[in-house]
């Protein structure tokens, strides 16, 4: 080896649990007395697949657990990258889904339709982007906020919450809080002024995010991120707003998710003559995968006898750059699975060897922690993490343990974390078992917990102590993005 891996993290000893006896012995919940109606604006929701979604997704499926009846305002069209109609399972039967066709392109190529749907949907994107309107998908804002507040005249609501990323989802919450008082909880899942594309925000997009920052800092009742990182930054900046209306409810994992698609007795793990590396969900901008790539393949020449015997699985979407690098010239060892259900997903990495997370050192990887990151952690499959250093996801993953960290910049470090994986897995002393109570805390139920209080204290008192707990642990262990 080139040098020692950044620590290298064993299990954290034998707690009495085994894995399938930890996932089966979920964390006991409170439930708060407060309840009432909340309308949820996220312009993601299933049958839209990906990692984004899974926040409001699991809000929808946990929040009437806490005695808040939901109603969603979401897209009007499912023109969207990825796809998982499975994820409809979280949806309640009772809760009702009102998806706005606005003016974005896709939605005005569907009201249109025809057989010339996808051909006007391109020439609509290509006029917005024109136009100076990027995508266009915020032309959804306008007919969304009017939807919105039809519903609270048909039947008021006590409460209103945005999440975002896209965040002009915020906006819409914006123009209903302002028209009809309601209290609003904004749940930022990432910063709006971002650093993470390979090339920044223009000038005057930035400009304009920060505009909707500075408005839902000012209106909004409670302002939710995802990681403790945000949240400091947040109190940082806006001084003049309350400390405590700044709350930090991280991401998590849900057991139900897990046991569906796990339904053997352990998740098979790979076999001891295979070394699997799933590198989950979407690369994009500065997440790029050489930095895995390249890597690997000098740890596979300095080791010829491991050659056919290690694998590397991206199991998700490359951007449009990336795609046709590696589409064109892929090392045989590598394969590129695409977009994968939810499930699907969970098996291939419970049945692999390590799962990676990587997260480019920018101000947006410091203050963001990939969703999927809880998921991986609560299967019982080693973990690289290739994230900057000191940062929450570094921290959590750390604590929990049965993991490595490297920066995903040094090439030298992601090369000597791999290759000391690749060893230990052939000699059967790969560590894949956590302190797994540790991770109750991200306990999709808990996490629904802390934020049904967060509701519950801007409609009246916080009736448990869900939100504390959580706020200490994700300062002691990290978030969510």
């Amino acid at each position: 080896m080139e040098t020692e891996p950044a620590q290298p993290v064993t299990g954290l000893g034998d707690c009495g649990l085994t894995w399938r006896g930890w996932l089966d012995s979920p964390p006991e919940v409170r439930k708060p007395r407060a309840g009432g109606r909340a309308l949820l604006v996220s312009y993601l929701f299933p049958p839209t697949g990906g990692s984004g979604v899974q926040r409001p997704a699991k809000l929808a499926k946990y929040l009437p657990t806490f005695g808040w009846s939901i109603e969603v305002v979401t897209a009007g069209h499912h023109r969207f990258p990825w796809f998982d109609p499975s994820l409809l399972e979280d949806v309640p039967a009772d809760c009702r889904v009102h998806g706005i066709a606005g003016l974005e392109p896709a939605a005005l190529a569907k009201r249109i339709g025809s057989r010339f749907e996808d051909s006007i949907y391109w020439r609509l994107a290509r006029m917005t982007g024109w136009l100076g309107l990027g995508d266009g998908e915020a032309l959804w804002v306008g007919p969304a906020a009017r939807a919105a507040l039809r519903r609270h005249r048909e039947q008021p609501f006590d409460v209103l919450i945005s999440t975002g990323p896209p965040h002009f989802a915020h906006r819409v919450a914006i123009r209903v809080a302002r028209a009809t008082g309601l209290p609003w909880v904004a749940d930022l899942r990432d910063p709006l002024v971002i650093d993470y594309d390979r090339t920044p925000m223009s000038r005057r997009e930035a400009s304009a995010m920060r505009r909707v920052e500075q408005a839902i800092m000012r209106q909004a009742s409670l302002v939710v991120t995802t990681v403790p990182s945000l949240t400091e930054d947040l109190r940082g900046r806006y001084p003049g707003r309350l400390p405590d209306s700044i709350w930090t409810v991280p991401n998590g994992f849900d057991r139900d998710d897990l046991r569906a698609a796990l339904k053997t007795a352990a998740g098979a793990r790979a076999e001891a003559n295979d070394c699997v590396f799933v590198a989950a969900g979407a690369w994009y901008g500065r997440r790029e995968l050489h930095r895995v790539v390249e890597p690997l393949q000098r740890v596979l020449e300095r080791n010829p006898l491991w050659g056919g015997r290690v694998r590397l699985v991206m199991a998700g979407t490359l951007d449009g750059q990336q795609r046709q690098r590696w589409e064109g010239q892929r090392p045989a060892w590598l394969t590129l699975a695409g977009y994968l259900d939810h499930a699907s997903a969970i098996r291939l990495v419970a049945g692999s060897a390590c799962a990676i997370v990587a997260v480019p050192d920018c101000q947006t990887g410091r203050l963001t922690i990939p969703a999927k990151t809880f998921e991986l952690l609560a299967l019982p499959t080693h973990v690289l993490a290739l994230v900057p250093p000191d940062s929450d996801t570094e921290q959590i993953v750390a604590t929990a343990g049965a993991s490595h960290v490297a920066p995903l910049e040094d090439s030298t470090m992601v090369a000597s974390a791999l290759e000391h994986i690749i060893g230990s897995h052939f000699a059967g002393i790969l560590a894949a078992n956590r302190d797994w109570p540790v991770l109750d805390r991200y306990d999709r139920r808990m996490v629904a917990a802390a934020f049904a209080d967060g509701l519950a204290s801007v409609c009246g008192p916080i009736t448990s102590c869900h939100a504390a707990c959580l706020q200490d642990g994700a300062g002691a262990h990290g978030g969510a993005s």
